[in-house]
């Protein structure tokens, strides 16, 4: 149930992003929108609205695995979960925010020599 929920308000999300995506880049330098919530929304939604639904139902282990299968770089989850007064839709917020972490590939340092 919880599944079928997330799918569908993600998915209407996506395709209501997709409808004012072109508008947005047509009256806006492109380069406002690089790095922010909306361009990350619109890359990798899909993947962010499945990897935030583990998120939201405790399934942490679950979240990373799938993040990191679709080449993103996991992020520490330690002590991930809903705060004793956090309410619903603040929780919802805070499991997008840390799913969009999630499935961006780890930009690491490399090694010099």
């Amino acid at each position: 149930m919880i599944n079928k929920i997330w799918a569908q308000a993600g998915m209407k999300a996506l395709a209501e992003i997709a409808d004012i995506y072109p508008r947005m880049m047509s009256i806006h330098d492109n380069s406002l929108f690089d790095g922010s919530f909306a361009m990350d929304f619109i890359n990798h939604g899909d993947k962010i609205i499945y990897c935030a639904m583990y998120l939201y139902i405790g399934y942490v282990n679950e979240a990373t695995n799938f993040a990191e299968s679709q080449g993103g770089g996991g992020s520490d989850t330690k002590d991930w979960g809903r705060e004793k007064n956090e309410d619903e839709i603040e929780w919802i917020r805070r499991c997008l925010r840390q799913a969009t972490k999630m499935v961006k590939p780890k930009c690491g340092r490399k090694i010099k020599r």
